[in-house]
């Protein structure tokens, strides 16, 4: 059953993070390592669902779900440092509670897993 609940979280973050991070980019592609990174989850969880099976996709559903905390953890909190490169985004007000949410969602997965991990 945990198996299946990370399961379906995972595909509904995927999709969700790249339906918003097209939103929020549209019109202004401007660093892509900034970008990348958030496809590169959303590859990385949507194989682990997809295409890789046992033990193999409980490894990379790690590596997705871990890889993503450390992306969001950084962004949330570079987003919340008070300098100049900070607040150039004039709608970083709105992104701050996306970006808490999908650390909360990340860490969610990650515990899921262990579980999953500690079940089999």
């Amino acid at each position: 059953m945990v198996k299946k609940i990370n399961l379906i979280v995972a595909t509904l973050y995927s999709i969700i993070l790249a339906i918003v991070e097209a939103i929020l980019n549209w019109g202004d592609w401007q660093y892509a390592p900034l970008w990348i990174v958030d496809y590169l989850i959303v590859i990385i969880l949507l194989s682990a669902v997809f295409v890789f099976k046992k033990n193999i996709q409980r490894l990379i559903l790690l590596l997705g779900w871990s890889f993503s905390a450390g992306v969001m953890f950084m962004a949330l909190f570079i987003s919340l440092e008070p300098t100049p490169i900070a607040l150039e985004s004039p709608d970083i007000e709105g992104k701050l509670p996306l970006m808490g949410l999908a650390l909360i969602v990340s860490i969610i997965g990650i515990v899921l897993t262990i579980i999953d991990s500690k079940n089999n």
